[in-house]
């Protein structure tokens, strides 16, 4: 690895540094449990779990993705700004006004309820669309979220079926509770959803295609004989659960950085940051940091997480503010402004926390704590070891939001 960043780069001091040849990796050690017909989803809504969206799918694609999911219009506008026009598909709910914008797009759409579904078909009839546009079914089958519910679901298969500006791309649903291995609701949906296709088939309405695994149904071997299977958090490196693992190779894709800003000596009585939260029972010294939960790092971490220096462990001092922390100094560390500190690594050796270190801290998930990384925080890419130079999207370099 070509050590980091140039300083003559107009970058903050904290910034996520993503790796795009562990998104490829993941990618294809995924692909590997799937049968060799099953096409892959790459899910990079959410800004591609706070990677940045336009990127990971560019290297998903590049390691055999063979489309797209995102959550919303937005989203998938994103993608086609960035020059990325692989089948793209909106997973969830979207407002019948933004249907026609969406078809423009060649963004899928997903239906669920007929009021949707005639906005797709007054949109694929609307001057100049070009067609058949593709539709994805979603079937609730116990989620209780976005989905017609399987006794509902042959009408509208008849109506995308029957349709000649139409394509029944597919039908889908998701499941509940795939990343805990024991439980047997995951097979009580599957049942329920061979059940709806069944119905679909009889009735003379057969979708293109049908997927139920996330990552957790990836990982859990519950994929079936689907021929599209949607990887998500997996993709990142990040297992759906602590209850699951990845397999060996896989490794998470996202590090969080920062550099010291001051030195901060500190007496005993001295209090760190607002309320005094924090006072001082010995002499000691701490360092500022450029993060607070302006950025996501979240103030529920002040007394429980650290940072990694040298790879040790700094705890944080006092409350997070909006914009700044406050770590101590290890004993025994000489630390000067400029340091590197690593705020959240897949790397016991860095001495910071994981993704799920800080989740379990915050009270969450891993899928909140990635997400929830704001964009004021540059992304910085890796390919082949070294950092991507900063510039247009033909040469990847940072995603400043």
């Amino acid at each position: 690895m070509a050590g980091t960043p140039t300083e003559e780069e107009p970058l903050r001091a904290t910034r996520a540094i993503v790796d795009l040849d562990a998104i490829a990796g993941n990618l294809r050690a995924l692909k590997g449990l799937l049968p060799e017909q099953t096409r892959v989803m790459a899910v990079v809504k959410g800004n591609g779990y706070g990677h940045g969206a336009p990127w990971i799918a560019r290297a998903a694609l590049d390691a055999g993705a063979s489309l797209l999911g995102v959550a919303t219009v937005d989203e998938g506008s994103e993608l086609r700004d960035a020059g990325i026009d692989a089948p793209t598909m909106i997973l969830g709910s979207i407002d019948p006004i933004e249907a026609q914008r969406a078809c423009r797009l060649g963004l899928e759409v997903s239906v669920a309820d007929e009021r949707l579904l005639r906005a797709v078909q007054d949109a694929a009839r609307a001057p100049g669309m070009s067609g058949p546009i593709p539709v994805h079914l979603k079937v609730d089958t116990g989620l209780r979220r976005y989905g017609v519910l399987p006794d509902e679901a042959v009408d509208l298969a008849l109506a995308i079926a029957r349709d000649p500006l139409l394509r029944f791309a597919s039908a889908f649903t998701h499941f509940a509770s795939a990343d805990q291995p024991q439980e047997p609701f995951t097979a009580t949906q599957l049942e329920r959803f061979a059940q709806a296709i069944e119905a679909m088939r009889s009735a003379g309405a057969p979708p293109e295609a049908r997927h139920v695994a996330n990552s957790a149904g990836i990982l859990g071997g519950w994929s079936g004989d689907c021929e599209i299977a949607r990887a998500g958090i997996s993709l990142y490196g990040v297992p759906p659960s602590e209850e699951m693992s990845l397999p060996p190779g896989m490794r998470q894709a996202f590090r969080l950085e920062s550099r010291v800003m001051r030195v901060i000596p500190i007496a005993a009585g001295d209090s760190v940051g607002y309320n005094r939260a924090f006072i001082a029972e010995r002499p000691t010294s701490a360092m500022l940091i450029p993060i607070g939960y302006g950025d996501g790092y979240r103030r529920a971490l002040a007394g429980t997480s650290w940072v990694g220096i040298e790879g040790r462990k700094a705890p944080l001092l006092g409350r997070v503010s909006m914009d700044q922390i406050v770590a101590e100094v290890p004993e025994g560390l000489t630390v000067r402004p400029g340091h590197r500190v690593v705020l959240a690594a897949d790397d016991p050796a860095s001495g910071a926390p994981s993704i799920h270190d800080l989740a379990g801290m915050m009270g969450t998930n891993a899928y909140e704590t990635l997400v929830g990384f704001r964009r004021r925080i540059p992304r910085v890419y890796l390919r082949g070891g070294e950092y991507l130079p900063a510039g247009s999207w033909g040469e990847p370099g940072t995603d400043d939001g």
